[in-house]
């Protein structure tokens, strides 16, 4: 089983240095960010990451502006028309998969529902139409409504939609509800973190109060076969200086989750 890890985790470092760094440290390969608010040469990082030798396991699509999917307004149109050009260019720089966030919560405070879910489901239903052409895949990911996620399993049936488990929103959000059996059968990736149960830390594992134990068992029992992806960052970690000595570290906590 793969080990993988975002492509920033906390250190100022450029693209290129933090691909080599990764790695180094054992990883196979990265989770990239697809949205260029932080790096604007962010359709360089596939280049970048293959030239040392990791694959793209996926990319996140932009959230920002994401709760705007369910509302009937122009911002919605174009946060829906951003994904597709977002799913476009993974079949142009062959990254199989996209996660997305339904919702954008607020630090540890959860979303309103919409009063109707009508609009959001049609324009999902246009995004994962082009998914399906080009042999994308979405994986959406767990946030603090499960709600959303009930709804577009329930109401689109598609071989591209797929579940994104974040563990950090999860134990933060939702902690008693068994998000990995629900929907255990349509997991095609993990964003694998930790906290306190209170704050989204995006620490590493081992680090907070989450049953890992519990974790893998819930893998097993799915039978999942996909990678052991951190989404992490140097919370609670910020005394170590070397980027390496930290994916060191990181790559060890990953080892650790193999099921």
């Amino acid at each position: 089983m793969d080990v993988t890890i975002v492509d920033y985790f906390g250190y100022r470092l450029t693209p290129q240095e933090r691909m080599q760094c990764i790695k180094n440290a054992g990883f196979s390969g990265v989770l990239l960010l697809w949205t260029g608010d932080f790096d604007k040469d962010y359709k360089m990082f596939p280049e970048y990451a293959r030239k040392v030798g990791l694959y793209v396991e996926n990319t996140h699509a932009p959230y920002i502006g994401c709760n705007d999917l369910w509302i009937d307004n122009l911002d919605g149109q174009k946060f829906t028309d951003r994904i597709i050009e977002c799913i476009k260019d993974c079949s142009t720089y062959e990254i199989p998969t996209i996660v997305m966030h339904l919702e954008s919560k607020k630090g540890n405070i959860g979303v309103e529902l919409p009063e109707s879910y009508d609009i959001g489901l049609d324009r999902f239903k246009r995004i994962i139409d082009i998914a399906e052409k080009l042999n994308i895949n979405i994986a959406i990911e767990n946030m603090s409504r499960p709600e959303f996620l009930s709804c577009i399993f329930e109401n689109i049936d598609s071989r591209r939609l797929g579940f994104c488990f974040d563990s950090g929103h999860w134990n933060v959000f939702t902690p008693d509800l068994d998000l990995l059996t629900l929907y255990g059968d349509k997991l095609i990736s993990l964003h694998l973190h930790d906290n306190d149960g209170k704050d989204d830390w995006h620490s590493l594992p081992f680090s907070g109060n989450i049953d890992w134990n519990e974790i893998k068992n819930k893998l097993k029992e799915n039978t999942y076969k996909g990678t052991i992806a951190l989404e992490v960052l140097n919370k609670n970690f910020e005394h170590i200086n070397e980027p390496e000595k930290f994916l060191e570290l990181a790559f060890e906590r990953a080892k650790r989750l193999i099921i």
